[in-house]
Formats: C-alpha cells, sequence, structure tokens
C-alpha cells in the first residue's frame, strides 16, 4: 500500500456492476405432492399416522430440492469462481512479482540504511513467498537469497511444530505417518484434525457400546419394545417393496431388446434405491410400472403406513445430514461465513466483494511499482509499510 494520498475514489465507485451479477434466479421448488400422498385431492379425514406420512414426504421432496440446488450452485459457482477470479488473481500475481524484483534491484544498490534494508528485504520476502506457494521456482531462489531461514527450513519448520502437535493430541493413536515429507504443513495439519475427529468419533462409539452394554442387562421397556418392533416392521415392508419390484423386473424374461433394456435400467434404480433404504423411489418405481395404484396408500392398513412412516423418518434424517453438509462445502468451497446460508444472492455478492477486492489491490500494487522507482518515494513508501504493518499485515 502507499501513503494516503493520490487514490481516486471515484475509480472503485464508478466501477460498473460485474456483468455475472444476474438477477438472481427462483430457487427450484420442491414438487408438491409426490404422487404418493395418502388423500390426494379428495376431502377426507386422516388420521395422526397418515398426516404424519404425507409431513414427511412433503419434507423428503424439499430436502431433495435443496440437494440439487446445492448441487447446482457446486457447479456453477465453481466455474464461475475460477473464470472470473483466475485472471485477476493472475493480474496480481505479475505486479506483486515486478515488485519483488524492483525491491530486489534495489538492495543491490547503495544509498539505504540497515532499517530500510530490513524492511525491504521483510516485504520482498513475504512478496516471494506469496508467490512461491502457486510454483513460481525464481521467486522462491529469491526469497531464500534474502531470507536468513529458506522456504525449506520454514516448512520444515512448521511441520516440526504440527508434528508435535498431533504427537501431544494423540500419540500413537494417530495414523498418520508423520515423517512424510510429501504432505505440506497443512496436508498434515488436515490428516491430524481427521485423526482426531475419528478418534473422538471411536470414542463416542465404544462409550455407546457400554452403554448398551449396560442397558441389556435390564428388560426392554415398553417403548423400547415398540421401538425394535417398528423398526422391524419398517424392514419387513422395505424387503417385501423390493422384492415385488425385483420379481417384476427381472430383465432376463423379457426377449424383447428394448424391453430388457429398460426392466435393467429400472431394476438398477431399485438396487440403488434398496441399498439406500430410499421407500419413496422404490414407490415410485411401483406406480411406474403399475404395481401400486393411485391411491392404493390410502386403503392400507395402520400398521403398514406406521412402519413405511418409520422408513420415511430415516430418509428424511438422512437427507437433512446430507444438505447440511453439502452446504458446509459449499461455506468452505466460497469462503463464506459460517452463519451465510449458500444462495445464489450470497454467492453473487461474495464473489463481488471478491472481484472488487482484487481490483483494488491491483490498482494500489500499479501504484506502489510508481512510487518506488526512485529512492526518495522508495523511502517515504518504506515508512508508511512500517507504519501499516502495525494495524494489519498486507504485504
Amino acid at each position: 500500500m502507499t501513503p494516503p494520498s493520490p487514490k481516486p475514489k471515484a475509480k472503485v465507485k464508478a466501477r460498473q456492476k460485474p456483468e455475472f451479477l444476474k438477477p438472481e434466479s427462483e430457487a427450484p421448488v420442491a414438487a408438491g405432492g409426490t404422487g404418493l400422498r395418502v388423500g390426494g385431492t379428495q376431502a377426507q379425514t386422516l388420521s395422526p399416522a397418515q398426516k404424519r406420512f404425507n409431513k414427511l414426504l412433503d419434507s423428503i421432496d424439499m430436502f431433495k430440492a435443496q440437494i440439487a440446488e446445492a448441487q447446482r450452485l457446486v457447479d456453477t459457482y465453481r466455474v464461475l469462481y475460477s473464470d472470473t477470479l483466475t485472471p485477476l488473481q493472475a493480474q496480481n500475481n505479475a505486479a506483486m512479482r515486478r515488485m519483488a524484483l524492483l525491491l530486489d534491484e534495489r538492495l543491490a544498490r547503495k544509498g539505504l540504511s540497515a532499517a530500510h534494508k530490513k524492511s525491504l528485504i521483510d516485504i520482498l520476502c513475504g512478496l516471494c513467498e506469496l508467490l512461491a506457494v502457486s510454483g513460481d521456482e525464481e521467486m522462491a531462489a529469491l526469497h531464500d537469497k534474502h531470507s536468513p531461514q529458506s522456504l525449506r527450513e520454514i516448512k520444515e519448520a512448521e511441520s516440526a511444530r504440527i508434528r508435535n502437535m498431533m504427537k501431544t493430541a494423540l500419540g500413537d493413536r494417530l495414523d498418520v505417518d508423520l515423517e512424510d515429507e510429501s504432505l505440506d504443513p497443512m496436508a498434515r495439519l488436515e490428516a491430524f484434525l481427521s485423526a482426531a475427529k475419528a478418534h473422538q468419533a471411536d470414542e463416542e462409539e465404544q462409550a455407546q457400546r457400554r452403554h448398551a452394554a449396560k442397558a441389556s442387562k435390564k428388560p426392554p421397556t415398553a417403548a423400547q419394545r415398540k421401538a425394535g418392533q417398528q423398526q422391524e416392521d419398517a424392514k419387513l415392508v422395505l424387503r417385501q417393496v423390493y422384492r415385488q419390484l425385483a420379481s417384476a423386473l427381472h430383465p432376463d424374461r423379457e426377449k424383447d431388446p428394448a424391453e430388457h433394456q429398460r426392466k435393467t435400467a429400472l431394476r438398477s434404480q431399485a438396487n440403488a434405491a434398496h441399498a439406500q433404504q430410499d421407500l419413496v423411489t422404490l414407490l415410485h418405481l411401483q406406480q411406474r410400472i403399475e404395481q401400486l395404484e393411485p391411491g392404493a396408500i390410502s386403503d392400507m392398513p395402520e400398521a403398514r403406513i406406521a412402519a413405511m412412516t418409520t422408513l420415511l423418518k430415516q430418509q428424511a434424517t438422512e437427507l437433512e445430514d446430507e444438505l447440511l453438509g453439502r452446504q458446509e462445502q459449499l461455506r468452505q468451497a466460497f469462503h463464506l461465513d459460517f452463519f451465510e446460508k449458500p444462495t445464489e444472492a450470497s454467492l453473487q455478492r461474495h464473489l463481488a466483494l471478491e472481484v472488487e477486492a482484487l481490483e483494488e489491490m491491483q490498482w494500489q500494487m500499479e501504484e506502489d511499482l510508481q512510487i518506488v522507482q526512485n529512492y526518495a518515494g522508495l523511502k517515504r513508501w518504506l515508512k508508511f509499510q512500517k507504519q501499516l504493518a502495525r494495524q494489519v499485515s498486507f504485504y
């Protein structure tokens, strides 16, 4: 950055709205009524079990739509962020490279005090380290030329620090090769966090087993017996629906090639749905091959609806967990704050801020390059950088 003087504030204000900021598109609406709802469009009084069944169908529809929207955002904005930010970052890197080379050239000349040289070397090494991360070997060599500690030594020291932290935290229980030099410090830190999470999960599982073993010595309560029976009924319903589909969709019974291909594809869907305990997809497949008549679920016994409701509740919980995981991946991938909900609007807003920040940095770096062309400007610039370093690390 430069001393606070010549920056034309109107430059930022006059900046045109980036082309990628299009009006926010509406999120896809979850398909209301999956065709499996009890009662359909008929005005009939539903039992509590039937109402729960319908409510869970709506929840599953909603979670599936939101998961699909999250995937669309990932696919769209991964490309958009890369196409928009990569050229700007390349321009910034080129400007930083020119600055590093210019500062190196200034260091080779006389006229700077020891304090000026120290400040200049600190800034130069910081620039070189940033550029070396992206694979610029010339900048890595320039860093090592001026720094009392080479990049390799810095990396080894950081690795040793993380290694000691890992050993202190988990010791022999850490299933990570701490001596693997192919892992950079961040990769080792991620491995440590992953191992710590796995260790915590293992301890929680052992605690649950101890609790279950302790509870098994006591006779089950009425509520536990009911829950256990519901689980057995749910498994039975899932198995029955799947077997009915598997029998009807057996492709080897078809001589017609087109029908053989169709049944093979449908049976593949049924196998995948059964593996995921996806009752909704299995029931839809039954409707598709006319194995389940419209409105048939309304006429099913309460016990069977309750068993299917157990499966739907489990599926809704899994879908909700998947949605939360995808949203967290979106936040991490696009550097959103932990409290921000990943939406079209928030991603557009964040991308606009990143574009503005990179353009601001580019403008500032170009101005710095002009200022340090002579010794008077260089000395003023170094003095301002020293003042700035007390507030925020820019370079």
